[in-house]
């Protein structure tokens, strides 16, 4: 390409076909150039240094300063003399002025005006040969399309291929062979995913970082939904992300970073994570994330891997916590694919005593402790060490506030951040802890989509109990409203006992006690 485009001059004239080709018998069409190719060059030179510098001695001027050699579309090549210095060129009927502007005077010599005239034709019968040999190029290149796309194609696997294998010997740490098991329509027969120690490929390759490995347990009949809760900053987004890196890089034919990797075949890795807008189209943040979750709904399959990253953070907390249970039921229960949950919606645990035997509660771990001494004064002294480990179980707090205090948020309004959030809390714990204390046989297959809706009290979720309690506890609370004095304490648990003693609720005897204590 450098051989046949001159690029040289690009800025001010454009490519251009080179003459190289000229000397071989070969390419006869190129000598259509060579002529118009020579005189032009030569041209350009005299244009640029024979006249210019001759009338620029002649008038007393200095070039490139008081006297400039322009070119313009319609006029050509012409002098353009300084306003200043116009009285050094006034009288000289050899110069012909062309016009006056504010940049300066508009000028050339018979000379000049002959070489423009000239170069403008050679130009003119450069372009037509050019333009009927750059037809020529296209044409010849068309009948190699084919094969340049095979090329193009078979570059782009073997890139892959070396990369991957690049990545495999020079990593940190080992990779290994991962296994592979033939799918079973049956949830008895098992097959999962299962991977042991498994590292994101990208994170452990930055420089300063060392990577705690965490393990992936997705297998039929034991568990194929995993919501996982944590921190703010606690790697959840990096657990997930990393098992669908580490699935596909398997199914390409790679080795993989971690100890172990038992696997079964995917159909599909569909991804519902980060957030972002576009605001060309009138998408928003929350319509973008629905629109993702659509596809995610109507392609995936049983066999499919799902990974879902804060699913209805764009809205309300009510809509959204509506949203994932509704989308985490479904894709759980109705679809039965391979599914990673993170959420900050701690209500979702209650899954897993809906459907047990699918879904199982996990946490990324984090240590809490405070500072004894050294704590200013209306600051929460509290720290937090994450340690990025994914572990059976619940996190009840995303400790976003401590982030926010770490990052240098004003220490008043994190303390005012803690003092409204703090009564929101302690009711979700409430209906936190009231779920973890349901006596839900783990070893009971899960409710089939056609007794679903059948459940009595032994196998209720916390979302469920709290429905069929929410118009009675609005009574309770219009009533307490209305009638708060001085005895309002004893006012509210007689009518919190009435309200839990009525059949229609069915609850045994640990439950009333336990609401009670609430």
């Amino acid at each position: 390409i450098e051989l046949i485009i001159k690029c040289q001059n690009s800025e001010n004239t454009g490519y251009r076909v080179s003459t190289v080709f000229s000397f071989f018998p070969n390419y006869r069409i190129f000598s259509e150039i060579v002529t118009p190719f020579s005189v032009l060059n030569k041209l350009e030179t005299s244009v640029y240094f024979s006249p210019y510098i001759q009338v620029a001695s002649k008038v007393g001027l200095e070039p490139g300063k008081s006297i400039k050699l322009e070119t313009a579309d319609g006029v050509g090549h012409f002098l353009r003399v300084t306003l200043k210095m116009e009285k050094q060129i006034r009288g000289i009927t050899w110069l012909k002025k062309i016009d006056i502007q504010k940049a300066g005077v508009r000028c050339r010599s018979t000379e000049l005006a002959t070489l423009s005239e000239q170069h403008a034709t050679l130009k003119e019968e450069y372009a037509r040969a050019q333009k009927s040999i750059v037809k020529e190029i296209l044409t010849v290149a068309a009948g190699y399309l084919e094969p340049l796309y095979a090329l193009g194609n078979c570059t782009a696997q073997l890139d892959v291929i070396v990369s991957l294998a690049i990545a495999a010997v020079s990593a940190p740490q080992q990779y290994i062979r991962p296994r592979f098991t033939e799918r079973s329509s049956n949830d008895a027969d098992g097959g999962g995913i299962r991977l042991r120690d498994f590292r994101h490929p990208c994170l452990e390759y930055q420089d300063g970082v060392s990577v705690i490995p965490n393990d992936v347990d997705l297998e039929r009949g034991k568990q194929i939904f995993k919501t996982i809760t944590g921190p703010n900053m606690g790697g959840k987004s990096t657990y997930i992300r990393g098992t669908g890196v580490v699935v596909a890089m398997a199914q390409a034919g790679s080795f993989v970073p971690a100890s172990e990797a038992d696997l079964v075949p995917v159909d599909a890795i569909m991804a519902r994570v980060g957030a972002g807008d576009c605001q060309l189209r009138g998408i928003s943040t929350f319509m973008a994330e629905m629109l993702e979750t659509v596809a995610v709904l109507r392609l995936a399959t049983r066999d499919s891997l799902v990974i879902v990253d804060e699913l209805g953070r764009g809205t309300s907390t009510y809509d959204g916590f509506g949203l994932a249970w509704a989308i985490s039921t479904h894709l759980a229960q109705t679809i039965g694919c391979f599914t990673l949950f993170a959420t900050h919606f701690h209500e979702l645990t209650s899954l897993a005593h809906l459907l047990p035997g699918v879904v199982a509660n996990y946490r990324v771990s984090a240590e809490v402790f405070q500072h004894s001494s050294g704590a200013d004064e209306g600051e929460n002294p509290t720290d937090v060490i994450m340690l990025y480990k994914v572990e059976p179980g619940i996190c009840d707090q995303s400790y976003g506030l401590q982030v926010a205090r770490s990052i240098g948020l004003p220490a008043d309004l994190v303390a005012e951040a803690e003092a409204a959030s703090a009564a929101e809390e302690k009711v979700e714990l409430m209906w936190v802890g009231l779920g973890e204390s349901m006596d839900v046989d783990k070893n009971v297959p899960p409710p089939s989509q056609s007794d679903s809706s059948q459940t009595d009290a032994g196998s209720l979720s916390t979302v469920v109990v709290a429905e069929r309690l929410r118009s009675h506890l609005e009574i309770l609370l219009d009533q307490a409203l209305s009638e708060a004095n001085g005895e309002f304490g004893a006012f509210a648990g007689n009518l919190a006992n009435e309200m839990l003693n009525q059949p229609s609720l069915g609850l045994d005897q640990a439950m009333k006690e336990l609401l009670m204590e609430i």
